[in-house]
């Protein structure tokens, strides 16, 4: 009888554990999440200024106020710009892949989870006609140990199901 108690509670704690672990990691997700939008939002910033500085570039060798000599010389210098600008970019999208594929494996590790859950909670619902069974079969006459053996229970698990419909338990 007690371990029954004990394993219901002992079920009720892992499954408080489990929503406050899904709880936690949500929040972190979601963190996370926001610190990657920010940072794409500081790479399109940075993309917008490049652009803006290649196009004044370009309307500047179009006009003609760069010669030749400037404008290789230029060029060199917006290849070496472009490479540096774009280098925290590339690092960044490296970076930002990484925490995709970890957010990917957490949201499998939460499926597993909630899977788990919908197994326990299940089985759980599915233990209630056994309980109807023992208080029917009580009802026609049959004490506890019969009624274990017929249904292929516990003797206790059985005891414990009628004390609880002494006390208001079940209807």
């Amino acid at each position: 009888m007690n371990e029954t108690v004990l394993l219901i509670a002992a079920l009720a704690a892992v499954m408080l554990i489990t929503i406050i672990y899904i709880a936690v990691k949500d929040r972190e997700t979601s963190r996370k999440l926001s610190m990657m939008e920010a940072g794409i939002d500081g790479l399109n910033r940075e993309l917008f200024k490049m652009a803006k500085e290649i196009e004044t570039l370009e309307k500047m060798i179009e006009e003609g106020r760069l010669t030749a000599a400037e404008e290789a010389s230029d060029t060199e210098t917006l290849d070496r710009m472009v490479n540096r600008k774009l280098k925290p970019f590339v690092l960044e999208v490296e970076h930002l892949g990484g925490q995709i594929g970890e957010l990917e494996r957490i949201k499998e590790r939460l499926d597993a989870l909630e899977t788990k859950i919908r197994q326990a909670l299940f089985a759980n619902e599915h233990t209630a006609p056994d309980e109807q069974k023992i208080l029917q079969l009580h009802a026609q006459g049959m004490d506890a140990e019969s009624i274990a053996k017929q249904l292929r229970l516990g003797k206790g698990e059985v005891e414990l199901v009628l004390k609880f419909s002494k006390l208001g338990g079940f209807s």
